[in-house]
């Protein structure tokens, strides 16, 4: 079977490698950088780990897998009819297509957004590494996870980062989480202006409805808008971003999405974990095997500098403490989610019991 894969990114890649051993696997990428570790990018800018760190992967190793790997190849329309892709260097044939096109970040509509920097790909990071060369107090816009690793970095690293976000909370968090997650920053050597809408951006700053910030470097990391182009432009069904079903199939026939470019009822995933989470369960499905994916049970860890975080499962309404550094979150008195502070290895005990239902008897 030909498995033919548009992107290699996280769940390309992933997907890729996955399947090499049992299928024809292309993959067709329009950028002209091999596979690298997107999640690692905010220590690279920070100076942390260096560009070889980043590439781990060559070329030589796609051909010992037998992927066949094209880069600077973009991918045009798909003839669902002739089990076709259309690129920019011919046709591809397939008999399964998976769409991995990732997300880019979205920019915000106000004057002057060209003087705005965001953090997506390595180009991206080597302009803001290049920029702190010359400003050693960034403005960060925006308060969610690759905003605030970004600053956890910059700040560990010895600058003095700038945070406006325009909420008081972090991360889908209720206020005492987020407050706790803000003060340990601050600690860090981060600093907020919550609360705060972006106006209009200069070389020399930008302008929010709380005041004028000077910096020469600033970041906007307030989202991503998923890369559905190519499924728009083939005629299968979109809305924010490619429409799913549980299998991960569009609309089309033998065409899946995988990733930041997928939408399940509603949901985006929107991290490089899920990405990879995606990927194999939808290898499992290729391969003929039972195989299901909870898109409404989300189980994500983030390192801000120093302090690991770890969000799993719902984390609304009723909740308590049961220790310094866990919070659990309720449902008729079962365990439905938790965010664990520092302890990961706490985090994926928890991750497992509450996955299997946890009731908070048993909890205690």
């Amino acid at each position: 079977m030909k498995i033919l894969v548009i992107g290699n990114g996280p769940a390309g890649f992933t997907l890729a490698k996955e399947l090499s051993k049992d299928f024809d696997v292309t993959i067709i990428e329009k950028e002209n950088s091999l596979y690298y570790n997107k999640p690692m990018l905010s220590h690279y800018i920070a100076g942390f780990v260096g560009e070889m760190a980043l590439f781990r992967y060559s070329h030589e190793w796609y051909d010992k897998y037998g992927i066949e790997l094209n880069l600077g190849v973009e991918a045009e329309r798909i003839d669902e009819t002739r089990k076709k892709l259309v690129t920019t260097n011919g046709e591809f044939e397939y008999d399964a297509l998976v769409l991995a096109t990732g997300a880019r970040a979205r920019e915000p509509e106000v004057e002057g957004k060209e003087h705005l920097m965001t953090l997506r790909t390595f180009e991206d990071a080597k302009r803001i590494k290049e920029s702190l060369e010359s400003e050693d107090e960034p403005v960060i816009i925006g308060g969610g996870f690759i905003g605030l690793e970004l600053a956890s970095n910059l700040a560990k690293a010895g600058f003095k980062p700038r945070v406006v976000h325009r909420r008081a909370t972090f991360l889908g968090l209720d206020e005492e989480l987020s407050g706790i997650l803000k003060e340990k920053l601050e600690n860090a050597g981060v600093s907020f202006l919550l609360n705060a809408n972006l106006m209009k951006a200069d070389e020399k700053g930008i302008l929010t409805d709380k005041g004028y910030i000077k910096s020469k470097t600033k970041i906007c990391a307030i989202g991503i808008v998923p890369n559905k182009e190519i499924a728009e432009k083939s005629g299968i069904k979109t809305n924010r971003g490619v429409l799913i079903d549980e299998r991960f199939q569009t609309s089309a026939g033998d065409v899946y999405a995988i990733g930041d470019c997928a939408e399940y009822e509603g949901i985006i995933c929107g991290t490089a974990k899920t990405s990879m989470e995606h990927a194999r369960t939808l290898a499992n499905i290729l391969r003929g095997k039972e195989a299901l994916y909870d898109f409404n049970f989300r189980s994500i860890v983030f390192k801000f500098g120093d302090l690991p975080i770890t969000i799993i499962g719902r984390v609304k309404n009723e909740s308590r403490w049961v220790d310094e550094n866990i919070k659990v979150f309720l449902e008729n008195n079962m365990v439905v989610g938790a965010v664990v502070l520092e302890d990961l290895k706490e985090a994926m005990r928890l991750e497992k019991l509450i996955k299997n239902g946890l009731s908070l008897k048993e909890f205690g």
